[in-house]
């Protein structure tokens, strides 16, 4: 079904593949679980209290995140904030037993096929509609903005629009950041 670890898999198999014919070296595929709507809620929770005492301490875009979507603040670069947010609690330790068996499973397949991956706790795409698989594929020579291309699983966006049951898995390329990718490992 569209909903297995299986499908998460084939997708990011088919990317690796992707990138490996197009000649992209040294990508690095980032993989997290964001989980399910409950397991995201209480995160959120977790997460706002843990922010609370020492938001104040953040960049102002820190402070913003922290109200507006404090998931964002995982993805913040300013490296005074990186101690505050080293300390911060991760999704992977709000997940459901579905959840985690789940994302053990798109592990488990990954390595079965030979596709190389980190999991990156801070990894949250930022987005409300992304359920369970969250991920990016990156490349270390273009600095800080390094993700070449990310998406996740998104069970229930269509019926949050009216919509019918289409639970899915999609991603989004940087085209900018692919040619970047693709010209430095010409060169390589």
């Amino acid at each position: 079904g569209s909903e297995s670890p299986a499908r998460d898999a084939e997708v990011l198999e088919m990317l690796a593949t992707l990138l490996d014919r197009l000649g992209v070296s040294d990508w690095r595929l980032e993989l997290n679980s964001v989980g399910c709507a409950h397991d995201r809620k209480r995160f959120d929770d977790a997460l706002r209290k843990a922010l609370k005492p020492v938001v104040h301490k953040m960049c102002a875009d820190c402070q913003r995140r922290a109200t507006a979507n404090p998931l964002r603040v995982f993805d913040c670069k300013v490296p005074e904030d990186q101690p505050i947010i080293e300390k911060l609690p991760r999704v992977l330790h709000y997940l459901d037993e579905a959840c985690q068996k789940h994302f053990a499973e798109v592990q488990e397949l990954l390595q079965a096929v030979g596709v190389p991956f980190v999991i990156n706790d801070r990894l949250g795409r930022g987005l409300d509609y992304y359920t369970r698989t969250a991920f990016e594929f990156a490349h270390g020579a273009l600095g800080a903005q390094n993700a070449i291309l990310g998406g996740g699983r998104y069970d229930g966006l269509s019926e949050a629009l009216g919509g019918p049951r289409a639970p899915g898995i999609g991603f989004a390329i940087g085209e900018d950041r692919l040619v970047l990718a693709l010209q430095e490992s010409a060169e390589a």
